[in-house]
Parts: C-alpha cells; structure tokens; sequence
C-alpha cells in the first residue's frame, strides 16, 4: 500500500494498489503480520524458515513486519494465512511517498474563513497540550525551538532523533503550532503548544520520501502512548491496512484525538488512515468551495473541511505555503489542540463533536453532500472556552426610514465583542428575516418581509458563541408587495400582424411601483419605457407564432409579475368572390363595378378601384361598387379592385370587360329608291349586325315609327297611302346595350 503525504504536487495523495515493493532493496518484500500474541513471532518466523531476510516488531503493536523475497511473497503469504494460532491478518506493505511543496510567493487570508483569530481569543494553546506530527519529522527552528518539542521517535531509522530530512513534516508542525510574536513573522495556530515529531517517511534524493505503513502504524501509537491529545496524519493511502486501524482505535481508547488527510485526487474513494473511525478525516476548501476528495451520496465519510494554501516555515525557517489537505489537517489538528487548552479536562470525544458541531455549509457551493467547513472559534468555544460577556452594538446599519425590499440590502452593523461574533439575526414582526452568512459573521443581508408594505420595526441582533446577544431596533419603509397591473392595449384576442405590436401596461393605482417592465421572447428582449407622468409603460413586443405576448413587470421590492395576452395574428388580406361584371362581359357609357361578397375578420377598411390603370375611386361601405365612365371607348377595360383590411393587408382582384359605345352597322337592302314614287304597301329589306347583337330595327317615316322588327332578316311594311305625299324614309337600329345609328335617308313621293 502507498501513503501519501497530502499537499502541492501533483504526485501526492495518488493511492496505489499493493503491489510488491523493497523494503531492504529491490529484490524483497515487506509483510505486516498482525499477531495474536506477540510471544509468538518466534514461531511465526521460524515457520516461515529460510524465507526470512529480516524482521522487526512494530511498536506498541501485537505485529510484526518481515522481510521476504521477491519471489517468495504469495509462498510466504499462504505459510501465515494458515497459521491462525499465531497469525491475525498478514498483509503486503507498500511504499510511502512524501513530496515537498515548491515555493509559493502567493498570501491568502483563510484563517479569515476558518476563523482561526477568533479562536486564539480564548488563548493561543497551552504547554500542557502535545500535537504529535507524524510525519518526515520535526527540525527545531527559531519558530519551533527545541524546548517546544516534546521526546519523538525515528521509525525510519529506530532512533529517538526524528529530525526532518525532507521538510514536508516542519511545514506542518510550524503551521499547527509556530511560536508567535519572534520577529519571523509567523504565526501558528496554537503558537503555545508542544509538538512531537514522529518520523516515518524518510528522504530520498530527487524523488520523494518514502516510509511504510508499519512505520505509520507505529508512529500513531507511539504518539498516542506518549500522551499527544492530538495526533496529525498529513498523509494516506487508497488502500486499506489493517495494522492503521489497530493504530487508530488504539490512539482513540488512549484519548488522542486522530486528524488525518482526506486527499487531493477529486474521487470519493476513501483515504486511509482518514476514513478509519473514530479519525477526524479532513478535505480542503477553498474560500468553503470544496476541493480533492469528494463525498458520495452513498459515502459520506470526508468529516469536516477546512481551508488551504497556508503561510508556513521550513526547516530554514524560511517563509513557505503549505497546499492541498496537508494545510487542511494540519489547520485542524491546531484548531483541536486549542480545544484541548480552552479547559483542562477537556476530551477528545468533546473537541470532535464541537468540531463537527460548528461546521459551516458554504452558501454558494452548497453541496450537500461534502462536510461543511471548520469554524475554528465555535470549536474553541465548545471544547470548553468561556464567554459571558455580551456583544456591544452600537449601529445596527440601519437608517430610519429607508426602504427594504425583498432584494437583499447589505448591512454592516458596527458589534463588538470579547471573543466573536457568531452571527447577526434581522427580525421582523417577532420573526427572523434573515441571518449573516458564514462567511462575513459581521455582514448581514437585510430584506423586508414578504408582503410587507409601509413603515416597519427591525431589529439586529448581534450573537456571541455562548448566545449573549445585544440589540437595536430602527423603524424602516418596507416594500414588498407584488406589483398590480394589466395590459391594457391591445386588448385580448385583438388582431394584428406579425411584428411589433405596441403594447401599454398599466400600473394599478397604489400598487407596488416597479423599476424594470421587460418581454423575453424567442424575438428578443423589449424594454418597456415608462410613460411621463402617468403608470404606463409602454414598448413594442412580437408576439409568438400563436400570437402569445408576455411581459414581466419587476418591481421594486424584488417581487415580479408576469401579465400575458393572446392575440390574433392577420397577414392575409380580405377575400372576395368575385367582380361585376363578369369577364368579357361588353358595356357601354358609365357602367356600375361591384366586388362580391367580401370578407375579412380583421374588418374592412375600403376597396378601391382602377380602370386601366386610371384610379377610379373607394368605397367604404359595403356592398362596394363604383360607377365607370367609358365615354366613346370600344375596346377592352381591365379592372382592379384592391381591397384591404384594417390592419394594412390587402388582396387585388382583377377582370377585364370590353366597353362597346358604337351603334349596328344598319343599311337597306331591298326598297325603292331615292325620289321614288310609291303607291300601296310598300316592304323595305333591312340588314343590321353589331358585336354585342341586334336588339332590333325600326322603320322612320317623316320621324315617326311606324314598323319595327327584332328578328333577323328584317322586313319593314308601310302603308303610303296614310302617308304624306312626300315622305323621308330613314331605317333605325339598336344594339342590345342601347347604342343606335340610322340608315342613309331616302325621299318617296306618294303617287
């Protein structure tokens, strides 16, 4: 198995399988073998025989680890697992990789979030509390002096000096507990606490250190066995060891208090030692964004998150940031040993809850299923830090008389406090409104109540950790009523084209004012304008392809209104069967032209018409029809009617007739002749044709009628003898329109 120390590089936290690995050199392979009782690891090692290069026992532990070769590991494994007399679990080792973290010329301000100056109000540790780090070791620095370490152990190299030959482990140390206020400008979290440097990773050159899990193992029980009340694993593995969880249950029953790693590779697979219970196992934050390992929805085992990429020093005491969940534990642990000092007697069963306890849901990256972050000054205070002093509000950020809405309202109340702030409450009408965030415990967002309107009470409160409170009150305008408005043009159901369409919306009198009247639409965004000095606002919105139109009105109290209406859309232009006359149809001198059974459900707004080409007139009434003049013109007429709707859409009809304004072509056929003398009856022949037909010929005589005929040929009689003795013969003919013309006239003379 790998366990990895958590931070900067990319290689960290990167679980491995277990795969075989040297423990003396590459050619063997170390098993942990846990024991039923330790007298017996003679008879395990001599049952294993030949096959043993070495071993050790793991201390504080019924376990021991031997050396194997290569090729005799699954021979070794099979000997063990059949020695249950002995032999409780046996397991592959693997290698521990510890990485340092390359220098960082950024600053952060995350205690700000953690609220890690708020905790060390209640004090800055104790010598009394030990944080033990197990790690690549602790090198004394002008920030961690000597006398600040308590007696450690070396388990890479079975010594008792655990000095660091990597620098990954002073990091931590310094950021857990570097001595305040000694000019190097650093200070730790629980700047008065010891630390016990256990090493168990050991430095190699150009690569990263590398321990085992029987070291760690052995590092977590020594810790807890030598009194550490806080025990930090800035380290883990993917792959689950047995020998860990005897280390951690048995650092638990001690009283320790386990903080561990949760990982840096953004998967929800567990990290050991992180995920043993009872270990407190910790993710990273950032600015309480949840960052490497991740909760399931079915495995939340990830406790608490607390925020990374903090100042340190190395073991030159030279300014360094520390990264990733490595910053992350090492923020806890100190946060737990500052517990442990806030009272004497405190638990580790109490310093976790409260840990826990205090943990803040980021409000913008709330997922639900990642831990909340550390509030390091609730943790302090209910491990057992007293406060019985109320906070003093002096201005609650309020003015009186100004308005609150429903859109929140930044209030930044002047409070102070002996210890902290824990959150700012807004109450309204015996309710609470709204609350500070987490983030900004002296901030609050203020609102009104919702469906308040008019002057309204509110009072801040201010709280402390142990819930002292103080409080003012300042009477505000309060609006946060819904505005009340209608379409008022156009109306439901109106027709109209596609494209813009005016739109009025009209505000009710007294309602809610409003600061913003929009249309969204697949057609854009409109924005209304507001109509001077009335309630309207008015803008020009297309509708939908259904003739839906939509407008949102935004009002001031934060609330909004959605006012909609169904409209007809009408491009097509009024309909009509037919005109009058017909086609073709022949006419004469001033004709009526009518359009026949015209329609349209937008309503008609006129019909106009033209005569080739020349604009005779409009109607708008129905039925519509129009008088044309054709004078003396013989030949065709084209018509035009254009009609249209009151919305602008037109629809043209056309016809053609023929105007015939000339009378037959008449003459005589068969009668006597000019200056003839007749007696008698006397019978005229008469030929007459014309395009729009005969309607008949008459016979004059001296002007008067005196035969006519209407058949084809035609034959006309006169009596002479009732005559006068001269007598002007003249034949008449009309066509069926009404136009006429006359035969040359002839002289008879009665004998």
């Amino acid at each position: 198995m790998r366990i990895v120390a958590s931070c900067l590089s990319s290689l960290l936290l990167v679980g491995l399988a277990a795969v075989p690995a040297a423990a003396a050199d590459a050619s063997s392979v170390r098993i942990d073998v846990g024991l039923t009782d330790p007298a017996g690891a003679a008879t395990v090692l001599a049952n294993l025989g030949e096959q043993v290069l070495s071993s050790k026992p793991v201390t504080g532990l019924a376990a021991i680890t031997v050396d194997v070769p290569a090729d005799a590991v699954d021979a070794a494994l099979a000997t063990l697992a059949g020695d249950a007399a002995h032999v409780r679990f046996a397991e592959v080792d693997g290698v521990v990789h510890a990485n340092s973290d390359p220098y960082d010329g950024t600053t952060r301000a995350a205690y700000n979030y953690d609220r890690i100056f708020e905790a060390q109000t209640w004090g800055t540790g104790s010598p009394s509390v030990t944080v033990a780090v197990v790690d690549t070791g602790v090198t004394s620095t002008v920030e961690l002096p000597a006398a600040r370490l308590a007696p450690g152990f070396d388990f890479v190299d079975g010594d008792t000096d655990p000095a660091d030959d990597d620098e990954h482990g002073t990091m931590v140390a310094a950021l857990i507990a570097a001595e305040a206020d000694n000019g190097v400008g650093f200070n730790g979290i629980c700047s008065q606490c010891r630390v016990m440097p256990i090493r168990v990773l050991g430095h190699r050159e150009g690569t990263a250190a590398m321990g085992s899990a029987a070291d760690v193992a052995a590092g977590i029980v020594f810790a807890a066995d030598h009194g550490a009340q806080v025990i930090n694993l800035s380290l883990g593995t993917e792959t689950s060891s047995r020998l860990l969880e005897e280390a951690v249950r048995h650092a638990s029953e001690k009283g320790s208090l386990v903080v561990a790693a949760a990982g840096n590779t953004g998967t929800s697979i567990r990290e050991y030692p992180a995920a043993i219970e009872p270990a407190l196992a910790v993710g990273s934050m950032v600015d309480g964004g949840s960052g490497g390992k991740r909760n399931s929805r079915a495995d939340k085992w990830i406790d608490i998150g607390a925020e990374t990429n903090l100042a340190t020093t190395g073991p030159q005491a030279n300014r360094r940031h520390i990264t990733k969940t490595s910053a992350s534990s090492a923020l806890v642990a100190g946060v737990a040993a500052l517990g442990f000092a806030a009272k004497p007697g405190t638990t580790a069963a109490t310093v976790r809850a409260a840990i826990l306890g205090g943990a803040v849901r980021n409000p913008v990256n709330n997922n639900v299923d990642d831990p909340g972050s550390i509030d390091a000054a609730y943790a302090v205070h209910h491990s057992g830090g007293a406060d019985t002093v109320a906070p003093v509000l002096t201005d609650n950020g309020l003015t009186a008389g100004q308005t609150l809405t429903l859109r929140a309202t930044v209030l930044t109340p002047v409070v102070t406090d002996d210890h902290a702030i824990q959150r700012l409450e807004e109450i309204a009408g015996g309710k609470v409104i709204a609350t500070s965030l987490s983030t900004s415990r002296t901030k609050l967002y203020a609102i009104a109540p919702h469906g308040a309107r008019g002057p309204l009470p509110v009072t801040i409160r201010a709280y402390d950790y142990a819930g002292n409170y103080d409080e003012m009150t300042t009477v505000v305008n309060a609006e946060a009523t819904s505005p009340v408005a209608s379409i008022v043009s156009p109306v439901e159901g109106a027709h109209v084209r596609s494209g813009p369409v005016p739109v009025i919306v009209r505000l009710a009198e007294g309602s809610s004012p409003v600061n913003r009247v929009v249309s969204y639409s697949a057609n854009g965004t409109v924005e209304f304008t507001r109509v001077a000095g009335t309630d309207d606002w008015a803008g020009a919105v297309v509708p939908s392809s259904e003739g839906l139109i939509q407008v949102n009105l935004q009002g001031v109290s934060g609330l909004s209104i959605v006012r909609s209406l169904k409209l007809v859309i009408d491009d097509s232009g009024p309909t009509a069967t037919g005109i009058a006359p017909r086609n073709q149809v022949r006419v004469r001198g001033t004709f009526t032209s009518s359009i026949e059974d015209v329609a349209d459900a937008s309503g008609i707004a006129q019909a106009q018409l033209w005569a080739n080409g020349k604009y005779v007139g409009a109607d708008t009434m129905a039925p519509y029809s129009l008088a044309v003049q054709t004078g003396t013109l013989n030949g065709t007429v084209d018509l035009t009617w254009k009609l249209t709707d009151t919305l602008g859409n037109t629809r043209d009809y056309t016809g053609q007739v023929i105007a015939d304004n000339a009378g037959p072509t008449v003459a005589i056929t068969s009668a006597p002749g000019h200056k003839a003398k007749v007696k008698g009856t006397v019978t005229i022949a008469v030929k007459a044709t014309d395009p729009s037909g005969v309607s008949h010929v008459e016979l004059l005589v001296n002007g008067k009628v005196v035969a006519r005929d209407s058949t084809s040929a035609y034959l006309l009689a006169v009596n002479t003898a009732r005559q006068a003795k001269t007598m002007k013969i003249q034949i008449r003919a009309y066509d069926k329109l009404g136009n006429v013309s006359y035969s040359s006239a002839r002289t008879w003379y009665r004998k």
